[in-house]
Parts: C-alpha cells; structure tokens; sequence
C-alpha cells in the first residue's frame, strides 16, 4: 500500500523515515540500540509487566471492552479438555486438553497500534478533512472475503511492531511515590519535576514508562469489589497541555507507556471549537508515531528501581502478531 499526501499536519513527521514507513520513531531502536539498551542489565533479574488479561476484573474503563472468555474447543460437539485419545485410536494413552478465548486485544496490558486514532485532516490540500493516520496512510480494511466482511486494517495495524519486535532501554517516571494515587492531571511542569528530583536520565529511542499505581489498584480489587474507583484514582497525563505535548517531540522517546487506562486523561469535551478529545494519542500515533502501550503493571519494577537508586532497565515488549489488528495485548520483561 502507498500513501500520498499533499501536506502533513503541524509538527508532524511525515516522511521522515520514508513514504512507506509504518514503524515512526520505534526506527529509531535498531541493532546499535539494542546493544546500548542491553548495558542497563546488571543483575539479570526480570519482571513481567502484564496484569493478567482478565484484569481489570469488571469492563469499567471502556464499555466497548470486555473481559476474556475461555472456553474449551469441540470436536463433533465434545468439549476437548481432559479428553482421552484412547476415545479414538484404541490403545492411545494421550489426554490433551484445547481452548478457545474470545478476546478484546485493549481490555488489558496492550500497545496501541498506530491504526487506533487516526484524525480528520486535509492530508489532500483540497480544502477537505478525510480521516488519515501516521505518515498519511488512511486506515481501511483488508480487502474483503464473502465468508468474513472484516479482517482487520490494511496499514497501520500492530503487524509492523510486531515485525520489528520491541526491545530497548525502557525508562521508568515513578509518578505514584511523588504524587500518590489520589486523581491528579500531571503537566510537563509535574514531569520536569519528578525527572529532576530523581536524576533521570532520557536518551534518543528510550521507551518511557509512567507509574501511576492504577494497574496496582485494579489488580488488588475482587471481582465483586466496587470498581468504579479505576475511574478516579491516580495521575494521567494532561494531554491538552502543549508544554508535554513539545516536550515528547524534543525528547525524542521513541514510545510512551503507562499503567493506567489510556496514558492521557480521556477528555468528554472539547477545549476548543475543534480538535481531538485524546490530543496525545493525537500528537503520538498519528503525528509522530509513537506507540501508547496501556494498563501495564509497573508496581513491583518501580519499587526495585527506587531501592537500588535506579530508573533505567532493559526492556522486551513486542506486541503479539495477528495481523490487522489495530491494538495487541503484550507482556512486557524488565530486564534489571
């Protein structure tokens, strides 16, 4: 697929790393990236940073999301689970067991693929906006089969990521142990502050990851425990501010993660006339290709970073591959 574009938007890196790139700042992790990435393992110890993926325990981040169902498989309508093979070819001691998970792929830990917010914007320059993403691709499905009209999106899905894999100098911003879990809007003046106070160093291509302690509380609450706090609790990026917006353009980062819902404060209404409800997803998947990685649990990690005086740790977090999907879920290793 080729894009053409007449004009990118303000502040965008269109082009950048060529007409047909669907990788954005993620270039930026090569094999010399690694190598360096590699130099933050001392100890060899890792930690996962995937919630498990039936968590949070009730859809109450996005009613368009649901948990995960499993299922076993069936073979001539026998749920295959502890079922015996001796059942077919007599003399087989074999029992396997197959399932089946119905998934939504952003309900828990996941990378947001470029394709999950594209803009109105005339790409065009004919005086008409069009729905557009990174690098001007328009995001379209697949071409369709008769026997399944939808299989995903052509361009800007999670199957680049997923080619290149994810591994790199991740960069933990503790924001939890300066600003508690009570609900908090964090500028880039809030940033600035924590970076300076914890001497943290952010290099070209370093995947930057938020502790905010939601994923910690969502982990903590029984199924039938009252949920609703997930919806008030702990720091989010204030993604209407144009100070935090700059500043992950000059930081050169090549991705942003957080253990919240979506990175940035979800906004309900506009500030202006016109313009993005989810101005950082904006400003990331569509201007500057930035991958959002969302609802990791950085709980544990942030406390050994803290108590042996560290922020940086080598990171392995590339999105499982099923191609055209336009988010994935992963599970993140911090390597220390």
């Amino acid at each position: 697929m080729t894009t053409q574009w007449k004009q990118r938007p303000d502040g965008a890196n269109w082009g950048d790393f060529g007409a047909e790139d669907q990788l954005g700042r993620l270039n930026w992790i090569d094999a010399r990236a690694r190598v360096a990435a590699a130099r933050e393992i001392v100890t060899g110890q890792s930690f996962s940073l995937s919630l498990p993926l039936d968590v949070p325990r009730q859809p109450v981040l996005n009613p368009r999301r649901a948990g995960p169902v499993i299922q076993a498989s069936r073979k001539n309508g026998v749920p295959i689970f502890n079922f015996p093979l001796g059942g077919d070819t007599p003399g087989a001691t074999d029992v396997v067991s197959d399932d089946v998970v119905t998934l939504s792929p952003q309900y828990s830990t996941q990378w947001d693929a470029f394709g999950h917010v594209c803009s109105c914007f005339d790409a065009d320059g004919n005086g008409t906006a069009a729905p557009v993403g990174y690098n001007g691709f328009r995001v379209v499905p697949h071409a369709q089969a008769a026997d399944n009209p939808f299989t995903g999106a052509a361009a800007l899905s999670i199957d680049p990521m997923a080619r290149h894999g994810i591994q790199g100098r991740g960069v933990l911003i503790d924001l939890r142990h300066h600003f508690g879990d009570e609900a908090r809007l964090v500028s880039f003046a809030d940033i600035e502050y924590v970076i300076k106070a914890d001497d943290i160093d952010i290099r070209k291509g370093d995947i930057v990851c938020f502790h905010t302690g939601l994923a910690d509380i969502a982990l903590n609450l029984k199924a039938n425990d009252d949920h609703e706090i997930l919806k008030t609790a702990c720091c989010a990026l204030d993604g209407n501010d144009p100070a935090l917006r700059d500043w992950v353009t000059q930081s050169k980062v090549s991705a942003l993660a957080a253990d919240n819902h979506a990175v940035e404060k979800r906004n309900y209404t506009l500030t202006a006339k016109r313009g993005p409800l989810l101005p950082l997803h904006e400003h990331c998947l569509v201007k500057l290709g930035i991958p959002l990685g969302e609802l990791w649990h950085l709980s544990v990690l942030a406390q050994w970073l803290r108590n042996h005086k560290r922020h940086a740790f080598f990171l392995t977090a590339p999105p499982i591959y099923l191609p055209g999907m336009v988010g994935a879920p992963v599970n993140p290793v911090a390597t220390v």
